[in-house]
């Protein structure tokens, strides 16, 4: 049983209960696959059927089901929103998001989170895709430090706490932060994998759910240590980070979120006009279902957004 995700923070749950045997009591074996090239390289694994199961941003994985690839939400993981901090050389002279029209972003791949981010951002300021935010594409973090001090590109999007021991190092400058108001990451399966997987993707689900509230709760300082210590944050770093995440680790996916990333993405090109998303096309079926989060059950009438989701 194959699962693959980003060497983030994020996922250290998973790590933990595989390191407890917790996966192998419930009566299968996990092996889990880094991804540094994000949520592109994922999607692309799952349709080779490389892995079964991703742990990918939401608003990638619904992007790849609008475009007609094989696959569905088998539910949320993180509940909490992504801030991705928008980052340029240090003593580059750019100073503010603003400044950035025009300039080259760096992207690890085109529909990872760097390019829908960065193009997201641009359309809020009213650029040009095609002639104002022109991408590179880099690959992973280290491709982008490398692409980055080679002048290969002037900016990177990338989420803020993965990237800020380059802030703390001097390398990099954050100058603005871009935030998307919905649930960040969400469990993706292939349509093949989800035939003859279905209970064990369940049980990784819940399995790895008790984790995520134990890590959640940091007792004894465990979890802000293990961070500090495994991904170059300083302690006050990790506790600000573990303050601002929550994990729901459910096969429940809210259609609010759904409605806001279709929102974003159709303005900037990544969904077809017009296409609305279904519980049939989008979901696992027998396995995944809808929720409202708590702040949203009033008053939702139709999926059309109002606004701008990017401020809301």
């Amino acid at each position: 049983f194959r699962v693959g995700g980003v060497p983030q923070h994020f996922n250290t749950p998973f790590h933990l209960a595989k390191q407890r045997h917790l996966y192998k009591k419930a009566g299968f074996e996990m092996q889990w696959t880094m991804y540094p090239g994000g949520t592109g390289a994922m999607a692309a694994a799952l349709e080779a059927s490389e892995i079964d199961v991703a742990v990918m941003l939401s608003e990638g994985a619904v992007a790849k089901v609008a475009a007609g690839s094989p696959l569905q939400l088998c539910g949320t993981y993180v509940d909490s929103p992504l801030t991705w901090g928008v980052h340029v050389k240090q003593d580059c002279g750019l100073k503010c998001k603003e400044e950035l029209k025009g300039k080259t972003f760096g992207v690890s791949q085109m529909g990872n989170g760097s390019h829908l981010s960065a193009a997201v951002m641009a359309h809020d300021f009213g650029w040009t895709l095609e002639t104002d935010v022109p991408f590179n594409v880099v690959g992973s973090l280290d491709g982008a430090c490398k692409a980055m001090a080679g002048g290969e590109m002037d900016a990177w999007l990338g989420e803020k706490f993965t990237t800020k021991y380059l802030v703390d190092s001097g390398e990099w400058d954050r100058i603005g932060e871009v935030t998307t108001p919905w649930p960040c990451l969400s469990f993706v399966s292939s349509k093949k994998s989800l035939e003859k997987l279905h209970e064990p993707i369940q049980q990784l689900i819940a399995v790895t759910r008790g984790v995520c509230k134990q890590f959640k709760q940091n007792a004894g300082d465990s979890t802000v240590r293990y961070v500090s210590e495994n991904h170059k944050l300083s302690i006050e770093d990790a506790q600000i980070w573990l303050d601002g995440t929550t994990w729901s680790c459910c096969p429940e996916v809210a259609p609010t979120a759904l409605d806001k990333i279709v929102t974003a993405l159709t303005r900037i090109g990544q969904v077809p006009e017009g296409w609305q998303w279904s519980e049939d096309a989008v979901l696992a079926p027998g396995m995944c279902r809808l929720r409202e989060l708590p702040a949203t059950k009033k008053n939702r009438s139709t999926r059309k957004q109002r606004g701008d989701p990017y401020r809301s």
